[in-house]
């Protein structure tokens, strides 16, 4: 699903972000990438979806080099792609509803479908009594659980979550874990940038370390 190959995206002045970034994620892989802040991780998950382009080094996503598509082949790319970004990026002059059924009405869906999806959404992440909240009205935690349902709403084939449990507690990061394994298991590859050790511990997925803006290393989390 994701191939880079020798990536590095540096920014004026003299900024080196990342450098030498070479790896691969299988179609259908849940993979964590860890590492402190100002590792690079955001900017990495940015790369993937071409919200920024890396300086050198080609990327390869759903066997496109995304950093060559362009116009339609583009926006239909982005509607497989559903990201969770770390700032939320919600509408705040629209509600809970409207804000998740975004990502489906771009994709023609019917009106009756969205509307259950979004209900079935904030069921499994008790939010329901949110639903004609307006999400400036919401804390942060609750902005938070709003943008993982829209990144999974459309059912896209890739998923990329940057720090989605933050702002979270045990009980609902569980939640939000459990919303993510239901994706993986419908066949969506996710990539989850996280701080928190304990949503990977132990889980035999593939975790890889960032620092200083290159890879540390890269392995199983089987301890």
């Amino acid at each position: 699903m994701i191939e880079m190959i020798k990536v590095g995206r540096s920014y004026l002045p003299d900024i080196q972000a990342l450098t030498d970034i070479s790896f691969a994620v299988a179609t259908g892989e849940m993979f964590f990438l860890i590492g402190r802040s100002g590792a690079g991780k955001t900017t990495l998950l940015k790369l993937i979806c071409n919200m920024e382009t890396p300086t050198n080094g080609l990327i390869e996503v759903a066997g496109y080099n995304i950093n060559k598509l362009k116009g339609k082949k583009l926006a239909f790319l982005r509607q497989k792609i559903g990201v969770a970004y770390q700032d939320f990026k919600l509408l705040s002059d629209r509600t809970v509803a409207e804000n998740i059924a975004i990502s489906m009405e771009v994709s023609y869906k019917k009106p009756q479908a969205i509307n259950q999806r979004v209900r079935d959404l904030l069921d499994q992440l008790q939010l329901v009594n949110k639903h004609d909240t307006l999400t400036c009205e919401l804390s942060r935690g609750e902005q938070q659980r709003v943008t993982l349902a829209r990144s999974v709403a459309n059912s896209p084939r890739l998923i990329l979550v940057d720090e989605p449990t933050g702002n979270l507690d045990a009980s609902t990061t569980e939640r939000v874990m459990e919303l993510l394994t239901r994706s993986n298991k419908a066949g969506a590859t996710i990539v989850i940038a996280t701080h928190d050790e304990s949503i990977y511990r132990g889980s035999n997925k593939r975790v890889m370390e960032l620092r200083d803006g290159k890879i540390h290393s890269l392995a199983r989390s089987n301890h």
